[in-house]
């Protein structure tokens, strides 16, 4: 019975990897490069945000690359990468995605507060925030940041042999060091699954308060400032869109590393069967947290009349360069 759910477990896992991962990958790759496309048009580069969308969609893409796409491979379709047995392999790759994870929430915390002072009242503090230059600034000490406070996983990350409850030996790319896990997982707890979206909530609650006040203020200039604001006005509401999707989907990766940050003893071994869970578990977590890094294009085309105006005269062009060549 426990061997039938065992294999049942090891299927699902396959299907998922083999049918809805090649999905999400398509999908969010082609998202990701019409946000490229669009965020350096002449209209969006005026806008400090843009700068933090158009550096997300970058590391989204290199997200799905080295993390979703060698996924893919290797639990859906059983292909050997080059390389992929080395203990270096496991280092690198591990590293890189829990970085590039990071840096795509630390990208898009620093766009809601781009937005907040854009509401902001003092017109010295929107000047001073809300600029190219400023943004420039924190895309590349979020990427210093990142980079320098996951080191940790290249010392103690490592292949390891893992007999399942067939006495088969496989390689997962794992820590032995039980103390270590509990603190990763307290590590990931509050630095990726609590405290972006938490931050998320509590700066668009913040810049909603603005607008209101902003809204309440009768001044003579208030058709052309109504005019100007519409524009980030809809950046506003595709942040918010993405906030609240952010919170859902990276909400079971909370409550998977709480799970595990309980349950793991560092003087005993789980059951192989508890493993297997885990195993499946952390699959579908997994899934949820790549579709929030390859929908934001899909949120911006619901959300953004802007946006897709855009979009529709990028098509035509398509279509009117081909008409050019054939």
């Amino acid at each position: 019975m426990i061997l039938l759910l065992v294999k049942r477990l090891e299927w699902s896992s396959i299907i998922l990897n083999r049918w809805i991962v090649p999905i999400m990958f398509l999908t969010g790759i082609i998202g990701n490069l019409f946000n490229l496309i669009i965020f350096t048009r002449k209209d969006f580069l005026k806008q400090s945000c843009s700068l933090y969308f158009l550096s997300a969609s970058i590391n989204n893409i290199i997200m799905y690359l080295t993390g979703l796409l060698t996924r893919m491979l290797s639990d859906g379709f059983q292909v050997n990468i080059p390389g992929s047995n080395s203990n270096m392999y496991c280092q690198i790759r591990i590293y890189l995605v829990y970085t590039i994870f990071a840096i795509s929430n630390w990208f898009l915390i620093f766009a809601s507060v781009d937005r907040f002072y854009s509401t902001n009242q003092s017109a010295l503090k929107r000047q001073y925030v809300c600029s190219k230059r400023m943004a420039f600034k924190l895309i590349c000490l979020t990427i210093i940041g990142c980079i320098l406070i996951h080191i940790h996983i290249i010392v103690y990350y490592k292949y390891l042999y893992y007999v399942n409850l067939y006495n088969k030996q496989t390689l997962i790319c794992t820590s032995d060091n039980r103390i270590y896990i509990i603190f990763l997982s307290l590590f990931m707890l509050i630095f990726y699954s609590l405290l972006p979206p938490l931050l998320m909530l509590l700066i668009g609650f913040l810049t909603l308060n603005n607008i209101r006040k902003s809204r309440r203020q009768i001044n003579s200039n208030r058709i052309p400032t109504l005019t100007i604001r519409r524009g980030k006005n809809q950046l506003i509401k595709t942040l918010t869109v993405q906030i609240t999707l952010l919170v859902i989907l990276t909400s079971p990766h909370s409550f998977y590393w709480i799970y595990v940050m309980i349950t793991t003893d560092k003087y005993s071994i789980k059951p192989s069967i508890i493993q297997e869970y885990e195993k499946f578990i952390l699959n579908i977590v997994r899934i949820l947290l790549y579709i929030n890094y390859g929908c934001p294009f899909y949120i911006h085309m619901s959300v953004s009349k802007k946006f897709r105006n855009e979009f529709i005269k990028i098509i035509n062009e398509i279509k009117r360069y081909f008409r050019y060549l054939y």
